[in-house]
This record gives C-alpha cells, sequence and structure tokens, in this order.
C-alpha cells in the first residue's frame, strides 16, 4: 500500500495516537497538515515551515492545475523539488474551490466546468483530470474530486450530491489504477448534516480499495454541534486500520474535539491566514496584538512557545510590525502560529498515549481561549472562511 497506518494505542475517550506510514517517512499522528495553497506558504519558505515541526503538507490541486500547470511539474520532477520540500504532502482534488467559486460555474456527471480566473479560459475538473493533475504534481496523497455543497442543503440535495461524490470516487480509482503511480488516493464522506446519509457514505466508501477516509463537506454552515456530531457519527464508521482526515478543520479547540471523536489528520489556512488578520494562537489564549494594550509591552508572544519569534522578539515589536502593516509581522505571527499548532498536536498526543487525554483536552480548551477570545476568533474565522477559494 502506499500509505500503511499504525494504531499504537486508543485513548478510554476514543482519541488515536498512531503512525502514519509514507514512501517520504514515518509521522506521529494525529497531525495538522499547514496549508501551501500554490506550492508555496504565504510569507513563509519550507525551510521555516519545516523547523516548526510540520512533516506533511497540503496543497492544492484546483489553483495548480491553472498555475503553473502539469507540464511544469513533469519538467522538475513533482512538487517535492520544485519547492523544495522533503517531507510528505498531500493534494486535495479542487471540490472545495469549485464549491467556492461564483456562479460561472456548472457541475454535470463528467465534472465541474468553469472559467480560469487567470485568463478567463474554459476549464473542466473531472475525476480523471483530478488524478492526473494529482499525478503529475506527484504528491504522497492523492484526494478523490468530490462534490462540495453547503452542509445546511435539504436531504434530497445532499443526498444528490453524495451519489455523484460516490460515482466520482470510483471513477477516480479507476483512473489511479489505470496509471498507478505508487501514490495513496483517500476517498470522501458525504452527507451533510444527515446521519442517515453519513452512514451510507462511509458504507459505500469503505468497500472500495482506498487507502484512508476523508471527511468532506464540514466547516460549511453547519453549527459546531452538527460538526461534532457528524465527525463523530462518519468516524464510527471508519475502519480501524486505516487514517481518518477531517478536512478544512480549523481551529486548535475544532482540532481537539475531534481528536475526541477520533480523527487522525486535519489541515486548515486558519494559522496562517489569522496571522495575517494580527492573531497569534497561544497556550495563554488567542492574541490580537495590534491591540494598543501590547504596544508596551516586553514580554515574548508565548513564554511556553520555542519559535525564534518567542525567544527572540517582544508583543511590543510585533504589535509595532502589525499596526505598521509590514508584512514581516505577517510571517513571524504565521511562523509562531505554524509552530503553536505543531506543539498543541505533540500535547495532544502525549494526552492519549499517557491514557489521559480527556483530562488533557479539558485543560487545553481552557488554557488556548477565553469567551471573548472565542467570539473574536469567530469572527475572523467567517473572514477566513469566506477568503479560501
Amino acid at each position: 500500500m502506499a500509505v500503511r497506518y499504525e494504531l499504537v494505542t486508543t485513548d478510554p475517550t476514543g482519541a488515536r495516537a498512531g503512525i502514519l506510514h509514507t514512501r517520504r517517512g514515518s509521522f506521529p499522528t494525529p497531525m495538522f497538515m499547514p496549508v501551501a495553497t500554490h506550492a508555496a506558504f504565504r510569507h513563509l519558505g519550507s525551510e521555516e515551515v519545516k523547523e516548526t515541526g510540520a512533516s506533511i503538507l497540503l496543497a492544492n490541486t484546483y489553483h495548480l492545475m491553472l498555475r503553473p500547470g502539469a507540464e511544469v511539474f513533469k519538467r522538475f520532477g513533482g512538487i517535492h523539488p520544485f519547492m523544495q520540500w522533503d517531507g510528505g504532502i498531500l493534494t486535495d482534488s479542487g471540490g472545495f474551490q469549485i464549491f467556492s467559486l461564483p456562479e460561472d460555474r456548472l457541475i454535470t456527471e463528467k465534472g465541474a466546468h468553469f472559467r480560469s480566473f487567470h485568463d478567463n479560459s474554459r476549464q473542466l475538473l473531472s475525476p480523471e483530470s483530478s488524478i492526473a493533475m494529482q499525478q503529475a504534481i506527484n504528491s504522497d496523497i492523492m484526494m478523490v474530486l468530490d462534490v462540495c455543497i453547503d452542509s445546511r442543503t435539504d436531504e434530497a440535495g445532499t443526498r444528490e450530491a453524495m451519489e455523484r461524490t460516490h460515482r466520482w470516487a470510483v471513477r477516480s480509482l479507476a483512473a489511479k489504477t489505470k496509471h498507478d503511480t505508487g501514490q495513496a488516493l483517500f476517498g470522501i464522506v458525504q452527507g451533510g448534516v444527515h446521519p442517515n446519509l453519513r452512514d451510507e457514505s462511509a458504507a459505500f466508501l469503505t468497500k472500495l480499495p482506498f487507502d484512508g477516509f476523508a471527511i468532506g463537506g464540514l466547516a460549511v454552515g453547519e453549527t459546531k454541534a452538527e460538526r461534532e456530531t457528524m465527525t463523530a457519527r462518519a468516524t464510527a464508521s471508519l475502519p480501524v486500520d486505516k487514517p481518518r482526515y477531517l478536512m478544512g478543520v480549523g481551529t486548535p479547540t475544532d482540532l481537539i474535539e475531534a481528536v475526541l471523536r477520533g480523527v487522525d489528520m486535519f489541515d486548515c489556512i486558519i494559522p496562517t491566514k489569522m496571522a495575517q488578520q494580527g492573531y497569534a494562537y497561544t497556550f495563554q489564549g488567542l492574541v490580537r496584538i495590534t491591540r494598543t494594550v501590547y504596544r508596551l509591552d516586553d514580554a515574548p508572544l508565548d513564554a511556553e512557545c520555542d519559535c525564534y519569534v518567542c525567544k527572540r522578539y517582544t508583543r511590543g515589536y510585533l504589535q509595532h510590525l502589525m499596526r505598521g502593516k509590514h508584512h514581516l509581522g505577517s510571517r513571524m505571527l504565521s511562523v509562531h502560529n505554524v509552530r503553536h499548532y505543531q506543539k498543541l498536536m505533540a500535547r495532544i498526543r502525549a494526552g492519549i498515549l499517557s491514557g489521559t487525554y480527556e483530562q488533557v483536552a479539558r485543560e487545553l480548551k481552557a488554557a488556548i481561549a477565553t469567551p471573548k477570545d472565542l467570539k473574536e476568533e469567530a469572527g475572523a474565522r467567517e473572514v477566513t472562511l469566506k477568503e479560501v477559494g
């Protein structure tokens, strides 16, 4: 198999600690994958991201198909040498970006028809072309093309999208098998907020020879309670011996809660996007560094953090950079936030390995956010998600 999941232990809560074995190495789970949408991180170099402890990153098939295109990746031998990253890389299929497009797009059984926002050329993203592009990129883990819809869609509309996702999943597997490059392929469980559809989707996909399974169609309009309920519903129907990936989620609190429900892998643009908006995640709560209260603050951003920003610079200096709209400020906050997420995942994993994750989760949630911080985070998160496409 292109990837192999080794379950190390399961906490009494159901949280899992494991090892994801890939052709690029073996990585501990639960894991968080920083997002390098265009084979690059905004404001950050690959070396800086590697120093945060990140082992696998996510790149975006939709954007890389439009620019620089398959020919470039074939010329350079894939995304790893192209962007000088020697860790793992997962590519999403482009389904969420199609969902995020304005009205000028059409979803048919063949695929998604749309116009490139670069040159207005007509494009088709199909299960087959998505796989072909991901093979050109040569990522370690590919995703099937799915139909992503607003999670508040009624049951009939959700079923239609889910069943098309299933048909596209079969076509994606066939395309991969026809020209197998040794990459892994994950299926995506859909079904919105309808429990019966989530069960049906998981039952259909787990009969197919996927290397792992993702939970899609969340963080697109549902409530926090609905997201947590559907996550638990999906993981309960997925194989114990394969990795479980919750797509596009989320905040530190989201991660803590999803791990409780048996999720192994995460990605989200929030750490870097929130940094651009002046927010820093710390183990003392969410910090909005642009606030005037930090102007004369000579303390580090987070005394518990070992990133170079926290070792060398003060909150006062970071406040100066962000108030002055200096790109260096966004870069430093991004370094810190990505490192914070890696430290958070390490603490989560340690709690699972010790069999005390329920207590660890409770302590982490209490430490990282106050009610005021959560309100600010929710507002910023809405802005963030609207800009994902």
